[in-house]
């Protein structure tokens, strides 16, 4: 630095050639790196600021020759260097601002070359043949207005460059970013200083070449000395961090390999347990079979022995019985009658909760036409309209789901027993796209704030003087269609019937 102060003093020209060749050296540079590295890049940043520093580096050899008693271009004076000087900062502020884009997008060199061609060609046309480029310099006076803005507008961009750039940082290795931030910062404090100069070889003008010539140093640093020196710090960033989050990922399977491993040992420990739990619900459930048998043999034997003993004591002593005795008798006949109906109904409700399913296709309206004219013999005075829709078939256990229908619609042909015109409708309707099976009648129905009620075992919402019943049947179909993966659900109202639904 001390040496090129000592070269302005003995020729400025002189300081100023090795400037502007040292900057045009590192762009030619950056140039050769992303280009000949470009099938290597995992980002397209490089390659683009190779690209535009090439024909800014061309501009400034134009510039440089242009330069002030250099005698390459007689006739035009010290306004043509500081147009192309303009001209070649305008380039370098959009095509820095631009390159953060790249990082994420494919770009085509060759179109990138020929788009500055283009851009640089139509640049030198407007300085150099058409003269319609801004004058920038003017002897006498100094530096023109548009020249003055330019600078400060040139400094705008570099500034969005540098934000930009500090957005898309963990594209870049620290170091890199670090020197292209200084590099940007020194290039605005270069614009600032050539809006000050009145004399091309003044002191603002000798101050903006210092600056410029250390932030093409720091360019140099980040984007040639690394590229050659670290070249995965710049052309393989990406799959070096790639390689460092594949590294962790690893790590992390492997903590997630030894959690799978514990966590199979508890699932092996866990089915044994099941196993073991299996052999116990096995064991269960053949004690529960044979509870079953005694309870149907050795509770129902004694029920059969009073019924058969009142019988006798009717017979032997009718004539010496009177009334009170008969009520009596018969009572005991209703609830021996009661009890056998509700030890039958407790099998049922053991039977069908352990019973192994066997699916088929099973048609609920035959089942159901079946039920209806079996409920019409036992009670062939009653009228009764069953509305049965044709053709409603599904996949089940069909003796099951004979349970099921004869409990639905031994219900409501129950609790319509009060009806002049009683009506029993089932069918089927769609929900969710899913069929759902109902069945509707216009009988005692119930409260819908009862309605939780309904399917537990032995709960009953009407009196037993008003309608006979075991309170086991609506848990039994419960019990059915959830061993079917299905639910069941009822909606009514007291006085206006009640509608039984069910999936399967």
């Amino acid at each position: 630095m001390i040496g090129l102060y000592l070269t302005s003093l003995y020729s400025y020209l002189l300081f100023h050639t090795l400037v502007e060749v040292f900057s045009i050296v590192v762009a030619c540079g950056i140039f050769m790196i992303a280009w000949n590295s470009h099938r290597f890049l995992d980002n397209n940043y490089l390659l683009f600021t190779g690209i535009a520093y090439l024909f800014i580096g061309g501009i400034d050899l134009l510039h440089t020759l242009a330069y002030k008693n250099m005698g390459v271009f007689p006739g035009f004076g010290a306004n043509l260097p500081t147009q192309l000087w303009i001209a070649a900062r305008y380039l370098q502020g959009f095509s820095l601002l631009a390159a953060p884009l790249f990082l994420g997008r494919r770009l085509n060199p060759r179109f990138a070359v020929a788009g500055y061609t283009v851009a640089v060609s139509l640049l030198l046309l407007s300085i150099f043949t058409w003269r319609v480029f801004p004058d920038c310099f003017v002897e006498g006076v100094g530096l023109t207005l548009f020249k003055k803005v330019s600078e400060y507008i040139i400094a705008a961009l570099l500034v969005a460059s540098l934000a930009f750039l500090l957005r898309k940082r963990r594209a870049f290795h620290r170091d890199v970013v670090r020197l292209l931030t200084a590099s940007i910062v020194l290039l605005v404090l270069a614009e600032l200083a050539f809006t000050l100069y009145n004399d091309v070889y003044g002191i603002s003008n000798m101050a903006g070449h210092f600056f410029k010539l250390i932030a093409f140093y720091l360019i140099y640093k980040a984007l040639i000395e690394t590229g050659l020196a670290r070249p995965y710090d710049l052309l393989f960033r990406e799959l070096k961090l790639s390689e460092e989050r594949l590294a962790a990922k690893a790590d992390e399977l492997e903590e997630v390999n030894l959690e799978l491993e514990a966590a199979n040992l508890e699932l092996e420990v866990a089915n044994q347990e099941l196993e073991e739990t299996n052999r116990e619900m096995e064991a269960v459930n053949a004690e529960l079979e044979a509870f079953s048998h005694s309870v149907s043999h050795d509770l129902r034997a004694p029920l059969s022995n009073i019924n058969g003993s009142c019988q006798v004591l009717t017979e032997l002593c009718a004539d010496k019985l009177d009334e009170q005795s008969k009520r009596f008798i018969h009572y005991i006949h209703e609830e021996i009658r009661r009890m056998d109906k509700l030890i039958a109904a407790l099998l049922k409700f053991s039977k069908v909760t352990r019973q192994e399913l066997h699916r088929e296709e099973s048609d609920l309206s035959n089942m159901a036409s079946a039920v209806a004219t079996d409920l019409q013999m036992r009670q062939p005075g009653r009228r009764v309209t069953f509305t049965i829709a044709e053709g409603v078939k599904c996949c089940g256990d069909t003796v099951l789901l004979r349970v099921v229908m004869e409990n639905l619609l031994g219900n409501a042909w129950k609790y319509t027993g009060k009806e002049e015109s009683a009506s029993i409708e089932f069918g089927m309707t769609e929900s969710e796209e899913k069929p759902v099976y109902f069945v509707r009648d216009n009988g005692a129905g119930f409260d819908m704030g009862e309605a939780h009620r309904l399917f537990g075992a032995f709960q009953r919402l009407h009196d037993r003087s008003e309608f006979e019943g075991t309170g086991i049947g609506l848990a039994t179909v419960q019990r059915i269609i959830q061993r079917h993966g299905g639910r069941i659900w009822a909606e009514g109202e007291a006085g206006k019937g009640a509608t039984f639904f069910f999936t399967l």
